[in-house]
């Protein structure tokens, strides 16, 4: 049983720095965009400094948008306004090939759509519980309402409170 091997690159006759060579190896293995997307997480606070990386991660590149997780709608906002500067600063320290056009803040609370990450399907809320059926006052319990509601003066203030806690039993 014989092993397919992949062509060995050819060689070089001149001496080349370490950098090149991974770079090129990388690349001849297709792994090129994931290693520079990695680095963008490993990097995250040196890229965007401290203050904004303790409130917002990045989240992966897809159809070549930048995605962050924010921890409030505040500072989704704020960096909504620095977004140009931030893609400037971005760009710049990655270098190119650029491997996104445009930044997308959403919150990191948020659960992510169905599109987004298979496997995940979205939390739901817990409902309110159904509102409770009020019970009517009978015999006797109706008989104490209306002898407790004959002290108030007003005739039309007595049979509103005397429906009211009739129709409730209270």
């Amino acid at each position: 049983m014989t092993r397919s091997r992949r062509p060995a690159p050819p060689r070089r006759k001149e001496v080349a720095s370490a950098g090149l060579l991974v770079a090129e190896t990388l690349a001849a293995h297709g792994l090129g965009e994931a290693i520079r997307a990695q680095r963008i997480a490993a990097e995250w606070p040196q890229l965007v400094g401290e203050r904004i990386a303790r409130r917002a991660q990045p989240d992966g590149v897809r159809h070549r948008v930048l995605h962050v997780r924010v921890a409030s709608s505040a500072w989704m906002h704020e960096l909504g306004l620095l977004k140009p500067q931030l893609l400037a600063a971005l760009w710049s320290a990655l270098g190119e090939p650029r491997m996104f056009d445009d930044l997308a803040f959403s919150l990191a609370g948020r659960t992510r759509g169905p599109n987004e990450r298979p496997g995940v399907a979205p939390a739901r809320r817990p409902s309110a519980p159904p509102p409770r059926t009020p019970v009517a006052a009978d015999g006797p319990a109706r008989a104490r309402i209306a002898a407790e509601a004959a002290h108030v003066e007003d005739d039309e203030l007595r049979a509103l409170i005397t429906r009211v806690r009739t129709r409730h039993d209270r």
